[in-house]
Order: structure tokens, then sequence, then C-alpha cells
């Protein structure tokens, strides 16, 4: 008897498209972004029933509402971390000097106070099967910057209803070419001056979505999910070599952060113009170099940016709407 064939990986993909009205699946403007993984599903509870019926026989269960949300790890790359901040800020502020072939463009986030909606599909197009989910929102975004390892984010996301399908929302999607930023070509700055004895810096945003929107009428999906307010904390590990940094979570004094990450021509970085360290003290963890953890949240009061984070990138797309017909560059 034959095998039945299965879905590789390998072979499947994600595709993102910003819609234009909430909810509603567009028919262009697909993207193939890369990933790492991605588990975004929609699931249903089924509920014990509490019928009585004379006898210990269980009655049949009925169906809950359905959660559409799940997690996407993907890498952090020159063009493609663009339209995963696109989605999670918002359109940035963007600006392009110089000419072909040395074009520069800065794409400037803020935490603004609108949030696009966005489709997402996971397809298997060796087997035909196309999930895709609408009215799709970006609840968390999370970086670790440091150490040995791939440089990824991880990308929770909440939406409202899952159509499976046997064919792509858009057949001409286009793929993003890859060029991935990485962790050695990182640099910090805490409180304005360039240090070179932290080891680790993850960075967290949450933007407080409001998933409880089941309306009567809507088959058990979410029909509609509201932005919140926006929080952002995170940990630097640093070596311990004097009382500066302890000092400032100590006294609660305000400090900041900017993580710059270089690749070629291109950059991206994190500012958190305002911020305060968790107290945390550091121990003694046998006979090796003594480290200190320090928690953090971060806000806005009166900077002059008026944004609690802002991420600047710098590639060679002008805009982030579709990817463009020309090709990222990638060295010199």
């Amino acid at each position: 008897m034959a095998t039945a064939k299965r879905a590789q990986g390998s072979q499947s993909h994600v595709a993102i498209a910003f819609e234009s009205d909430f909810g509603t699946t567009p028919s262009t403007g697909g993207v193939i972004t890369p990933i790492i993984s991605s588990s975004v599903k929609a699931s249903q509870n089924l509920n014990d029933s509490t019928v009585i019926r004379g006898d210990r026989n269980p009655a049949a269960p009925f169906r809950g509402n359905i959660d559409t949300s799940g997690s996407l790890t993907v890498p952090v790359g020159v063009i493609d971390i663009g339209y995963w901040l696109k989605a999670a800020f918002g359109q940035p502020t963007s600006n392009t000097t110089g000419q072909a072939p040395n074009k520069k463009s800065e794409h400037v986030f803020k935490i603004g106070n609108t949030m696009p909606s966005l489709t997402i599909e996971q397809g298997y197009p060796d087997v035909n099967v196309f999930q895709q989910f609408a009215g799709a929102r970006v609840s968390k975004l999370g970086f670790k910057f440091g150490g040995d390892a791939e440089l990824t984010a991880s990308v929770d996301v909440m939406g409202c209803k899952e159509t499976l399908a046997s064919t792509t929302f858009d057949a001409a999607a286009k793929a993003v070419n890859f060029l991935p930023f990485q962790n050695l070509n990182a640099t910090i700055k805490e409180g304005g001056v360039t240090v070179a004895n932290i080891l680790s810096c993850d960075i967290n945003f949450d933007f407080g979505l409001d998933g409880d929107s089941y309306a009567i009428g809507g088959k058990g999906f979410r029909t509609y999910i509201d932005p919140g307010i926006a929080s952002i904390s995170g940990t630097i590990k640093a070596f311990f070599q004097n009382k500066d940094l302890l000092n400032k979570a100590v006294n609660g004094t305000e400090s900041s952060l900017e993580l710059r990450l270089e690749q070629d021509d291109w950059s991206l970085t994190f500012k958190l113009a305002e911020l305060v360290y968790e107290r945390q003290s550091p121990g003694i963890d046998g006979p090796r170099g003594v480290n200190i953890e320090l928690p953090f949240k971060a806000y806005y009061r009166a900077d002059a940016g008026k944004s609690a984070a802002i991420i600047t990138l710098v590639n060679n797309q002008e805009q982030y709407y579709e990817v463009p017909t020309w090709h990222l560059k990638l060295s010199k």
C-alpha cells in the first residue's frame, strides 16, 4: 500500500500581507518572509456538558470559542525585519538619499496610536493546503542580543479568523532576499556611553491587545482586536566590575540604552531613551567571574522623540508596502 505524501517544513512558507480593511484578506501585496519556525493556529475547546439525564453517561460536549494565535521565530534580516516592525509599530517614517547603487533608505518606527492588521498564511504547497489567518495583529515582539547564537526575534500574534484554502491568497507574492544582521556586529550604549561590559540584552514589547471580542454572530471567531497601551521591558547582563549599574538600580536613576547592529552599509538601531532598572543584587555562583543581571522597564516621559522606543532601520528598500522589483545588494 502506497504511503500518503506528507507536508515538508523545508517546502513550506509564511506569507504576510497588510490589510486595507480589518479582517479582509487582500489578493495582492503578499510577501514571503524568512522564518525559523511558525506555530500560528486556530484552536477550539470541547467543553464538557453538565447536563444530568438520569444515568451516569456523559452528554455530548459542546464547542467553545476559537482562539487564533501563536508564535513565529524569525531571523533579523536587513529587509525582512522591517515588515515585522511595521506590523508591530505601524508605517514608519521613511527617507531615501542617494542614487542607485548607493541608495540608502532610513525607516524610523515609533509607538503610535494605531496598529495595522495583516493576513498571515502558513502554506504547504506540496500538499495544496494554505492556512490563512485574517485580522491578525502582533501581540508581543522580543529580541535577544549577545552570545554566539543566530540572531532571531520572537513574534507573538493574535488573529480573528482561519480559512483553510487550497491555493495561496497571492500567487504573485514575492520572496524577500535575506541578509542577516549578526550578534558579532552589535554595539551598545548605556547611559549614552558606549560600553564593552554587557554580555547580553533582551528587549521585549507587549502591545496590550484586547482579544476578548467574541460577538454574537461571529461563529466563535473574534470580530476585532483592539490595541492597548504598550509596555517595554528587558534585562541586561553585565560584568560586575563596580557599583555604577547597581547604584542606578538602587537609587532608581533614569538611564537609557541604545543597541546598534551593522551589516555592510545597513544598520538597525534600538533606542530606549528613558528607562529604570529593577534592583537585583549579584551573587557568587562558583569560582568564575561574577555577573549582574538587571531587569528594566522603558517608558515615555519627556524625551524629544516622543516614543518609549525608537527603532531605526537603514537599508535600500524605499518603502514598506510591497517587495520592490530590485534586489537587496548583499555586498559592496
